[in-house]
């Protein structure tokens, strides 16, 4: 009798507990999306057909699909959430090639988050936190991609992201990860950074921001790997910010970094190298009416050995490197300018964009006919949207 108590009992009694558990809710899911097409024209025609100063761009007289962006949040239970981003076309190809990957689809966010108080923790692969240029093509202000964005700045990073806001006004930011633009290691480090920024009376508009980043670095995997357990070392500081005044918007930024190479790896030299660069750019906005706006931007950026601008195939011929391993030039001292002035004319979530562009470097460049030169003229039109 006891025994035939019992087997009515439990499942009693588990059918009372389950009908007390509060049920768990399903996720928030919210989706996002952007894309991004342009037509380029240059004064420049080039032996392979690429863009002058521009080599994350399609080539000569196209009209390209630059970017199209695919993303979805997703928002659990006490604090958790979870964010994905798919990246392709011509902006996805380039994140690829920089992570050491093929094709043109790139997976630049995915990682999860967890939010509380004043505190944010990431893990993950998520986009870069810094320049002035966003990965998004249709948050930009300007039509074309800079020389910073170009040469300068990484895409993105693998790893772990704390953020803490002591108060509307100052926060700071700790990274520890694989490496730029790395899916995973390819030596026995990990690069950390340290951020600190500062809001304005705490808008988020008016900032002014300093990162700082250093670590391992190696631009191959497995046996193509550069030797030395720990890879190369690489620093960086950024400095960045924004100011917003009525109908104006100027951003800006100050990126200063330094590489060290084991001996072999740049042309010239028979020692190891520390190479340098340095990079400073503004951006300036004005809206003049609620649809329309006037945009400039001007860059420089000082190449001490060439392991920037040499991603350019012309600039990368110039200097000799063509069908060779070498990273560099020793005593190349490359300083490239570039000034861009257009417009831009908003209809909703849509945009047209216009932009008129001219960059100059000191060294002679030869064009498909042989010629020399060392500037270019070149002229934007960019369609896009984001939902």
């Amino acid at each position: 009798m006891r025994a035939l108590s019992l087997m009515w009992l439990l499942p009693a009694l588990g059918a009372t507990l389950t009908a007390q558990a509060p049920p768990v809710p399903p996720p928030a899911l919210t989706w996002r999306g952007s894309l991004w097409a342009s037509a380029v024209t240059q004064n420049r025609e080039t032996p392979d057909g690429s863009l002058l100063f521009r080599p994350l761009e399609a080539g000569q007289s196209q009209f390209s699909l630059d970017g199209l962006m695919l993303g979805a949040d997703a928002t659990f239970a006490e604090g958790w959430s979870a964010k994905a981003t798919l990246l392709a076309g011509q902006a996805g190809r380039a994140v690829q090639t920089a992570t050491g990957e093929t094709g043109s689809i790139a997976a630049v966010e995915a990682m999860l988050v967890w939010t509380g108080g004043r505190d944010t923790f990431r893990a993950g692969r998520m986009i870069t936190f810094i320049g002035m240029e966003f990965l998004d093509g249709s948050q930009n202000v300007t039509t074309s991609r800079g020389l910073l964005f170009s040469f300068a700045d990484p895409f993105g990073q693998v790893g772990i992201h704390w953020h803490h806001a002591f108060s509307p006004i100052w926060s700071s930011d700790l990274w520890a990860f694989n490496g730029e633009d790395r899916l995973k290691d390819n030596n026995h480090g990990k690069t950390v950074g340290l951020g600190i920024t500062y809001n304005h009376r705490g808008a988020q508009e008016k900032y002014l921001s300093l990162h700082v980043y250093s670590g391992p670095e190696q631009d191959g995997l497995g046996s193509s790997a550069n030797s030395g357990a720990e890879g190369r070392k690489r620093e960086r500081v950024c400095l960045m910010g924004q100011w917003v005044g009525g109908p104006s918007t100027l951003q800006w930024e100050v990126s200063l970094g330094r590489e060290a190479f084991a001996e072999g790896s740049i042309l010239g030299a028979t020692a190891p190298v520390t190479a340098a660069f340095r990079g400073y750019g503004l951006i300036y906005r004005h809206q003049v009416t609620p649809s329309v706006s006037l945009f400039a931007r001007s860059e420089w950026l000082t190449d001490d050995a060439g392991v920037r601008l040499s991603a350019d195939p012309s600039i990368r011929a110039s200097l000799g490197l063509g069908g060779t391993g070498y990273a560099g030039r020793l005593g190349a001292g490359l300083r490239a300018q570039s000034l861009s002035l257009g417009m831009e004319k908003k209809h909703g979530p849509a945009f047209a964009r216009l932009e008129l562009r001219r960059d100059r470097l000191n060294r002679d460049l030869k064009d498909a006919q042989g010629a020399a030169f060392r500037d270019g003229v070149s002229g934007t039109v960019s369609l896009g949207a984001s939902f």
